[in-house]
């Protein structure tokens, strides 16, 4: 008779691999779980597409009639593959002013035309954060020959008063690029006309100057502080639907055979990489980004507001659904639930410890989910505020060391 002892190689039973497989199969059927209840969750209004291409369009924005409100058209453009989605309010576009300059003594216009005005082409929407990622064009400023220039300004607009989207001041930057340019942005505010016919406005600008062929070597690759590639972050003053870029450049380039262009733009935070080939060639920016480069816009629902502790939500109020908050918006507006707060059952209750890039605590803080929430008090023998990282210890060290000797007597 052979006993177990004796055929080492004898397969396991039947019921003892099940049980060893038992926590794999129930991993799986919780993910599908999971994956099947993020499916159900809507996006949009019953009956409305939810996708262009790659991209998701929840609610309010929408493809069809009756599956958008005002302001939040998008058309989905089918002679592409994957289609593409853009922003469809007439009055959120941009356009390029070229302005062909020649420069003696000063600078003398020589002609100037707008491109026409394009859509927005969008990259992604997020609900939770109250943004929309979409494509600009790349301002340029080349050298025809050593006294003329060829500018490609960007204008950019985001609606009117009542529009919904609002450039964000806190996600994008300006960005130059070139040998020894001024980028400049003249950013207007959304507010009343002053004397019927002007609005405030700000001039904000970046200086990168490396004055000659051999200072050129000190511009560095990652580097944009003022050689070769210069930033500056964007007025949080007033919330702003209409930006313009243009350049002042020195009376003559004399690298213009190597380094013809200079470059602008207002991009999204931390997306540019500064690349010292990039101050050389002919158009080399925009012709890296065809499409342009990525920006951030804030929206919100316009024409309303929040309503007060006990007050009665008026009729047209946008959070429909149950977990949602509303925040009143000045550059935007962020709801602290997973889903969309606009549609009937359209949020969930999200674990905001799970996403610390979103929702900051502290490593001397403790993340406590609550429901459309989080806390992050500090950790015992702390006092503070684990959110803003603020934790220190109660006790100073001489104080613990006392303690310690104390203890360790008794």
């Amino acid at each position: 008779m052979t006993t177990p002892s004796q055929s080492p190689s004898q397969p396991l039973p039947i019921i003892l691999l099940l049980f060893l497989l038992l926590p794999a199969a129930t991993h799986l059927i919780l993910e599908a779980a999971a994956a099947e209840q993020d499916e159900q969750q809507p996006i949009t209004l019953p009956g409305c597409p939810n996708r262009c291409g790659n991209i998701s369009i929840p609610y309010p924005f929408g493809m069809k009639p009756g599956c958008f409100r005002e302001g939040f058209q998008v058309t989905c453009n089918d002679s592409f593959n994957p289609h593409r989605a853009y922003l469809a309010n007439s009055g959120v576009n941009q356009h390029i002013n070229e302005v062909y300059f020649r420069v003696e003594t000063e600078w003398s216009k020589v002609w100037n035309r707008s491109v026409d005005k394009t859509a927005f082409e969008l990259i992604d929407i997020s609900i939770a954060k109250g943004e929309a990622r979409a494509y600009t064009a790349v301002s340029s400023i080349c050298s025809q020959n050593q006294t003329g220039y060829l500018s490609k300004n960007q204008h950019m607009e985001l609606g009117k008063k009542m529009s919904p989207f609002l450039l964000s001041v806190v996600r994008n930057i300006l960005i130059g690029v070139g040998w020894n340019v001024q980028t400049i942005v003249y950013t207007y505010p959304w507010s009343p006309p002053v004397d019927g016919n002007s609005r405030d406005k700000f001039i904000l600008s970046c200086l990168s100057d490396l004055g000659a062929r051999q200072f050129l070597k000190y511009a560095t690759n990652g580097s944009c502080k003022g050689q070769g590639c210069c930033e500056a972050a964007l007025p949080e003053a007033f919330p702003i639907t209409e930006l313009a870029l243009t350049f002042s450049l020195g009376p003559t380039n004399t690298l213009f055979e190597t380094n013809p262009c200079s470059y602008a733009m207002v991009v999204e935070r931390s997306w540019y990489n500064f690349s010292t080939p990039d101050m050389y060639g002919n158009e080399v920016l925009p012709k890296r980004f065809p499409s342009g480069v990525p920006f951030v816009i804030d929206f919100s629902i316009p024409n309303g507001s929040c309503p007060t502790k006990g007050q009665q939500p008026p009729r047209d109020y946008a959070c429909v659904s149950g977990n949602s908050s509303c925040v009143n918006a000045i550059s935007g507006h962020g709801y602290v639930y997973d889903g969309n707060p606009y549609i009937a059952n359209g949020c969930q209750d999200i674990d905001e410890c799970k996403l610390r890039n979103l929702y900051p605590c502290s490593s001397d803080g403790i993340c406590k989910n609550t429901l459309g929430g989080y806390d992050c008090p500090c950790k015992p023998g702390m006092k503070g505020e684990g959110i803003k990282g603020t934790c220190t210890d109660k006790f100073p060290a001489a104080a613990r060391m006392i303690l310690g000797k104390h203890k360790f007597r008794l």
